[in-house]
């Protein structure tokens, strides 16, 4: 953790709720890396003394970025508060709570993922590197190896679609698809847990088949091939959870 040669770390709390004030100067220190995971903090009596505010007020704050899932406390001699940075956790456990809820339904979950798989594979048409191209033919080996395994062929399912938004050099685009993909991929298990072996070896070998087309029009540097492609898998994927 860097201080800034040209002042404290911290200033004083001197607006909202102090306890606010404190969590809204060290939340985008976090988000933009300034604080990185392992960062330990000051102790809590520094802390207090650099927000001029009372220790419960630093507590509370930290207790706070502590619920988001931004930082650990322990106690004892080697105890403190420490970074743990932006966790996917924080965005998937609300969402997975308004799909249960029923806020979220599964027809506006697959329209979601059919527009961000769209974003993450016309840009990993452009941006995808040598490196990307090798990570997606690598989950794809392992997706035709494992056909007839239904938890093993969605881990391989789980990784291409993680490479697939990796390649498009968005971190944005590569967090959401984590989250999202991952709650497609429960109701798709859900689905078809129940299947005989050999029903379940054709949906997987269909499903690998529109993942090699998005991988071959992306390894092209064809955008509009691989928005094709995605549309196929995601219509696919329609027809077996519905």
């Amino acid at each position: 953790m860097k201080k800034s040669s040209s002042g404290p770390l911290f200033t004083p709390a001197k607006t909202q709720r102090a306890s606010e004030a404190i969590y809204n100067q060290i939340y985008p220190m976090i988000v933009s890396g300034e604080l990185k995971p392992g960062d330990r903090l000051p102790p809590e009596r520094e802390l207090a003394e650099m927000f001029q505010r009372s220790r419960p007020v630093v507590r509370e704050a930290l207790r706070m970025l502590q619920q988001d899932g931004l930082l650990v406390t322990s106690v004892g001699s080697t105890g403190g508060a420490v970074i743990r940075g932006i966790s996917l956790k924080s965005v998937e456990d609300p969402l997975k709570n308004l799909v249960a809820m029923g806020a979220i339904n599964l027809e506006e979950l697959l329209e979601y993922r059919h527009i961000n798989d769209r974003g993450c594979a016309r840009l990993a048409a452009i941006h995808h590197t040598e490196e990307d191209a090798e990570a997606l033919r690598k989950t794809l080996e392992g997706a035709l190896a494992n056909v007839d395994s239904l938890f093993s062929f969605q881990e391989y399912d789980v990784a291409f679609h993680s490479a697939l938004a990796k390649a498009s050099h968005n971190t944005l685009a590569s967090m959401i698809n984590d989250v999202i993909v991952r709650l497609n991929t429960d109701a798709f298990v859900d689905t078809v847990r129940a299947y005989t072996p050999e029903r379940l070896r054709e949906i997987n070998m269909r499903i690998y088949q529109t993942h090699y087309a998005i991988m071959e029009a992306v390894l092209a540097h064809d955008p509009e091939g691989a928005d094709h492609a995605v549309t196929a898998m995601v219509q696919l994927f329609q027809d077996i959870v519905h």
